[in-house]
């Protein structure tokens, strides 16, 4: 058994790649009862990790079964349009680590960024409720936490960097001289919605509207909240809109070409920026031909701003030697640990078939080598602890120490 993943992220693919390959919560515990008819035993665990960055599937299965679950989760999931050389397959040490960068922002698309270590936390949160995170897995990932959290408190890998939403609002920075006299439609109000409000309107923007699903009460500050509109109003609030930034989870875009068209003429054709957030988007690409808009998805975003992306990067260096070292001395003992349960249950499986006359035998005699010799001849085919071997290619004062070790706690 051993730690596996496979994934698709911004350096491998663009953002309509990414679409279409999201899992939520649903799919994975779809993927769960799949996975437990096709594999039994050989995949002890499993969870995934969904951004609007990245999609990453972790496994603790047996050796090589990756390529299987890679074809199944397709399968399952129904998902055709990427091509296999957009992903990344990684096992044992070069996963851990690979887990480790994405989860302290070295792997992100803004260097540093810290979203992502709250988001991996949510992953394994969700995973935990669902009852599919456990075992071995669940220790590697609270491991992934733990190396993580020393890289990005012993390092400045966080220096000065911006989260997505940090990025959108520098982008409004940069085209209008005077953001705070425009007018600025937020689409959902998640949590990723909510905190850019609050934070335009702490950089003094408080024309601000918002429509979602359904009407909520967003606290915009301790003394100021707005409400929400329903998306029925979407159409009408284009026409007023100066700058819409989009950040709803939706299957299908919510603003296509011909709203736009619409909004402009309304508008007499005044320009209007549209900044996407959302993965899946929320905003028909088809809009970039329209010459009064400008429109950026969450892959145009990056290019913005590098600010300290200098002094980052050698912070990240640090933190990378800090992840490839902890993270090979936590696998080393993770294995260490499994082998030695291996071998004890092995063990306790083997003594559990002596009567309770021949367990008293023993304890009385305090002489095992006949046990000891039994051990290693045996010849007992079972799978699921290995017909033994394990057991039997250890040294026999070693296995003469463990059954002492029972004796005197049975």
């Amino acid at each position: 058994m051993e730690l596996q993943l496979f994934g698709i992220n911004h350096k491998t693919s663009s953002v309509s790649e990414r679409e279409s390959f999201i899992i939520n919560e649903s799919d994975q515990i779809l993927l769960d009862n799949h996975f437990k008819l096709i594999f039994g035993n050989k995949l002890k665990s499993f969870f995934c990790l969904s951004t609007c960055n990245r999609t990453e599937v972790y496994i603790y299965g047996a050796s090589g079964i990756l390529n299987k679950v890679f074809k199944e989760v397709f399968k399952v999931l129904g998902i055709r349009e990427i091509p296999r050389d957009k992903f990344y397959f990684l096992d044992n040490h070069d996963a851990l680590v690979h887990m480790c960068k994405v989860a302290s922002g070295i792997d992100s698309q803004v260097l540093g960024e810290q979203e992502i270590f709250g988001q991996f936390k949510q992953s394994l949160k969700n995973a935990k409720n669902i009852k599919i995170l456990k075992g071995k897995l669940l220790q590697i990932s609270n491991k992934v936490i733990e190396i993580s959290k020393k890289a990005r408190t012993e390092t400045d890998i966080g220096l000065n960097s911006l989260s997505i939403n940090g990025l959108a609002l520098k982008l409004l920075s940069n085209i209008f001289e005077h953001p705070n006299q425009q007018n600025v439609l937020v689409l959902g109000a998640g949590y990723m919605g909510i905190n850019l409000m609050q934070n335009l309107y702490k950089q003094g923007i408080t024309n601000i509207k918002s429509v979602n699903r359904s009407i909520k009460k967003i606290q915009i500050s301790n003394d100021y909240e707005i409400f929400s509109s329903t998306l029925d109003t979407l159409y009408d609030e284009l026409e007023y809109s100066d700058i819409l930034i989009a950040s709803c989870i939706t299957e299908l875009p919510l603003v296509g070409k011909g709203a736009i068209e619409n909004a402009l003429k309304k508008r007499s054709n005044k320009p209007i920026l549209i900044i996407d957030l959302g993965v899946p988007r929320n905003i028909e690409d088809e809009i970039r031909e329209i010459e009064q808009v400008y429109l950026y998805s969450i892959d145009d975003i990056e290019k913005i701003t590098q600010e300290n992306f200098g002094q980052r990067s050698i912070e990240a260096d640090k933190a990378m030697k800090i992840i490839v070292l902890d993270a090979k001395t936590a696998l080393e003992s993770i294995n260490n640990k499994t082998i030695k349960d291996n071998l004890n249950e092995q063990l306790t499986e083997f003594l559990r078939n002596l009567s309770k006359e021949e367990i008293a035998q023993f304890k009385q005699s305090n002489n095992f080598l006949e046990l000891v010799k039994s051990i290693k001849t045996m010849n007992i085919k079972d799978s699921n602890f290995n017909n033994f071997e394990d057991l039997k290619s250890i040294e026999e004062h070693v296995i003469e120490s463990m059954i002492k070790r029972y004796f005197d706690n049975a």
